[in-house]
């Protein structure tokens, strides 16, 4: 079954927007802080394959884990951070964006993905419901991604 993703949230922080802009610099460490990250493999220069742990639910059969390949652009002039998928890896296209908006001496981090998980095993009683309950614990993830970064701005 192919399940769509959309995501968009953000958060403010107390950091300096100077501060902040070193997530786009460092961005495997940036990348390493998403939840359920299992093993980031570096394919070239800003393109890497993400291998993660089982999303979903294991008990209700409707988990998978998943990889994708994402070719990262920087725009630090922008305060930007984009992704584009990579084809021919894993089983999921993903792409998206996080930004840094600076407001006065806080800075709000927002992150936008979308795409699409390939031949996630969802039993035909759960087909209903599957995608908005994996999107869900996507969204999840996304949250704590982002409380992870806060964190690591105002240690």
């Amino acid at each position: 079954m192919k399940v769509p993703i959309h995501i968009e949230r953000s958060l403010e922080v107390p950091a300096s927007y100077k501060k902040a802009q070193t997530l786009l610099a460092d961005l495997e460490t940036t990348i390493k802080r998403f939840p359920k990250l299992k093993r980031l493999k570096k394919l070239g220069d800003n393109d890497y394959v993400w291998e993660m742990d089982a999303i979903g639910s294991r008990i209700a059969k409707i988990a998978t884990e998943v990889s994708y390949g994402a070719r990262y652009s920087v725009n630090a002039a922008r305060g930007e951070l984009s992704w584009k998928p990579l084809p021919k890896h894993g089983n999921a296209s993903i792409e998206g964006a996080f930004k840094l908006t600076e407001k006065g001496d806080r800075t709000r981090l927002s992150f936008r993905v979308e795409g699409e998980l390939h031949d996630v095993p969802v039993p035909l009683m759960y087909r209903l419901i599957a995608p908005a309950f994996i999107q869900g614990k996507f969204t999840h993830l996304v949250d704590t991604f982002l409380e992870r970064t806060r964190d690591a701005l105002t240690a």
